[in-house]
């Protein structure tokens, strides 16, 4: 009898371990699918995207800056689910991003105008038009009468882009070129390894 009983404490004992020891695995599996999550999590904020309802986004971005012109120019990029959705096909479906450019004082705004990647179209090929967004127009100059801007129209996750220079008047002209990219660096490269 004494013999049974032991074998029932150590069967109990073993069965509580047991249990015990699924506990734990299960814990350390859910902190490892936590741990999967904010990795992921980590690498979408690094690259300044987002996904929200199946459809992968751009974080909107906005930056103010004072220039020598005596005025500040304040620009601002974010999703506009208004704007046609852009296929990729890593990735799902893009929404495409609407830019905003704003040229002010304290006392005035003397220019304000809106981008989207409809206002380069006309110089994309068929690739760049269907598939890219617009990602990104930053400020390279201010003058007194004029703001310079370059702007960015590209396939997601790829290498396929345009460049633009953008001449924004402050009395709202508007000029925009395509940029030509130079292999400048390359050429540079072969004559050295020469």
């Amino acid at each position: 009898m004494k013999r049974t009983v032991n074998y029932l404490c150590l069967a109990a004992i073993g069965c509580c371990l047991m249990i015990m020891g699924l506990a734990s695995c299960g814990g350390s599996k859910s902190e490892n699918d936590a741990q999967d999550i904010d990795e992921e999590l980590s690498e979408l904020v690094e690259s300044g995207e987002f996904k929200e309802n199946g459809l992968m986004k751009l974080r909107p971005a906005e930056s103010v800056a004072d220039t020598k012109a005596g005025y500040k120019v304040a620009l601002f990029v974010w999703p506009d689910e208004a704007l046609p959705r852009v296929p990729n096909d890593n990735f799902g479906t893009y929404c495409d991003n609407r830019a905003s450019v704003i040229a002010f004082t304290e006392a005035d705004t003397l220019v304000s105008r809106q981008f989207s990647k409809a206002d380069f179209a006309d110089a994309l090929d068929d690739n760049l038009r269907a598939n890219a967004i617009l990602d990104n127009i930053s400020l390279v100059s201010a003058a007194p009468q004029s703001l310079t801007l370059e702007a960015s129209v590209s396939v997601p996750h790829s290498d396929e882009q345009a460049l633009f220079t953008v001449v924004l008047g402050l009395d709202g002209s508007l000029s925009v070129q395509k940029n030509t990219t130079a292999n400048d660096t390359f050429a540079d490269e072969e004559e050295v390894a020469d």
